[in-house]
């Protein structure tokens, strides 16, 4: 976690100064691709010595081509950074991954108001206390029956450090359990946490920090929702009597880190968590790659000749890639991959932030598209309007595309490709067909 800390407080610098010049370029990308995409549409094909007006001699053919025209290519991570997801992984997938979620709960309820008082009374005998989390059962991975363990992960030192987190899911931190026979029959667990020990934290105006872990002879992953704010966040919730004429009080998720005054967003990627325990193996050689856990993306910057760019007008162009089959976690299933647009300027050097300040291509009208992970061969990905916007783009934005799993965060499956090093008819190339400008005359 050190190692991402500061690039987190970058990224909530960056993407305030860059805020408005990131939604002013994506606004200018979704316009030329809408200009373009007209006049393409539009435009009167035949022409020649006939016309009344201006107009070419005769009609120009298409062209297709397939270019070497990607500079360079990478594979960024790990993504998404911490607690910036919607969803979280909780799982334990055999000897592949295996993650522990975090959750914090650093301000708690002192007081409440009895029903006989209209005064508040301080909370001193508590019941009925869970942790409720919410599961998208239709996206989780469930092989078996297993059982949820909770543990105590407060600690004063380093408490943003991966390696001491992990250290307390140990014997004399275990708070509870929950076992779970099998499929899931809700959307949501509730697992239980000692009355006393809560008690306690809230007597001493101390903070309750959850770790959870997956138990199980079987592969097992949730889908957790995780994002800070909504209907569907983990709550913590008490009885502040035992007396069961009042109603529940909810604690929602919170943290405070030292030293990060006044900084929401990095406060917010450490309140709901997942903390890696096992990710994926390394890629195989000459090998870019989308997914797997910690996430991946696949990283492209592209150099296309101006005369296809600012002097011809483009009706196709696809990035072609060769795929090579996974060997991860769910090789089986059919996943979406979602472009990214790059909106940045020369200014950010860190390819890595770069990517995690871009835009969804689907603002600029590029579909998402699914793949296999054991699946290999040829694949075409449209990036047709982000290629038309390109004549039109500030110089200082680079011509770059990333790609990523669609549930990023919240799925160990992982794509491989081919690169830049591999032979040369396996590289990524772009296809593009394009109708040549011709000159105009008088009829």
């Amino acid at each position: 976690m050190p190692e991402r800390f500061s690039l987190l407080r970058s990224i909530s610098r960056w993407s305030n100064t860059f805020s408005t010049r990131a939604q002013s370029a994506a606004a200018l990308l979704l316009l030329t691709g809408t200009v373009v995409f007209t006049s393409a549409c539009t435009e009167e094909l035949e022409g020649g010595g006939a016309c009344p007006a201006l107009c070419p001699q005769e009609q120009a053919p298409f062209e297709d081509t397939v270019l070497d025209a990607i500079a360079l290519d990478t594979t960024l991570g790990p993504y998404p950074l911490l607690g910036l997801s919607p969803f979280v992984m909780l799982a334990s997938r055999g000897d592949t991954i295996e993650t522990h979620l975090v959750v914090r709960f650093d301000s708690l309820r002192t007081t409440f108001f009895p029903n006989d008082s209209t005064g508040s009374r301080p909370i001193t005998d508590i019941d009925s206390t869970v942790l409720s989390l919410r599961v998208d059962s239709l996206n989780s991975v469930i092989n078996g029956p297993f059982v949820i363990e909770l543990y105590d992960v407060d600690t004063t030192p380093t408490d943003t450090s991966a390696a001491t987190v992990r250290s307390l899911f140990r014997p004399d931190r275990k708070l509870s359990e929950l076992a779970v026979p099998g499929a899931l029959t809700t959307d949501s667990l509730r697992i239980p946490v000692p009355n006393a020990f809560l008690a306690q934290r809230i007597a001493d105006s101390a903070r309750v920090r959850l770790g959870l872990r997956i138990v199980s002879e079987s592969s097992v992953s949730l889908r957790l929702q995780a994002f800070i704010g909504g209907a569907a966040d983990p709550r913590l919730s008490f009885d502040p009597l035992t007396d069961t004429l009042y109603d529940p009080i909810d604690v929602v998720p919170n943290t405070r880190l030292e030293g990060a005054v006044d900084d929401a967003p990095l406060e917010r990627s450490y309140t709901v968590y997942a903390l890696t325990v096992r990710g994926s193996e390394p890629a195989p050689a000459n090998t870019i790659t989308i997914g797997g856990w910690p996430a991946r993306r696949a990283w492209f910057r592209f150099n296309v000749p101006a005369r296809i760019i600012d002097s011809s007008t483009v009706v196709r162009a696809e990035l072609l890639l060769t795929q090579r089959p996974s060997s991860g976690t769910d090789r089986g299933d059919s996943i979406t991959v979602l472009p990214l647009v790059n909106v940045t300027t020369t200014a950010v050097t860190d390819l890595y932030l770069a990517s995690a300040l871009s835009a969804d291509g689907r603002l600029l009208g590029l579909g998402t598209q699914r793949f296999v992970p054991q699946d290999s061969g040829q694949r075409a990905i449209n990036i047709v309007n982000v290629v038309r916007s390109w004549a039109s783009l500030d110089s200082t934005i680079s011509r770059v595309l990333s790609l990523r799993l669609a549930d990023e965060g919240a799925s160990s499956a992982e794509l491989l490709f081919y690169d830049l090093s591999a032979p040369a008819e396996l590289r990524p190339r772009l296809r593009i067909t394009y109708l040549p400008r011709t000159e105009f005359a008088l009829p």
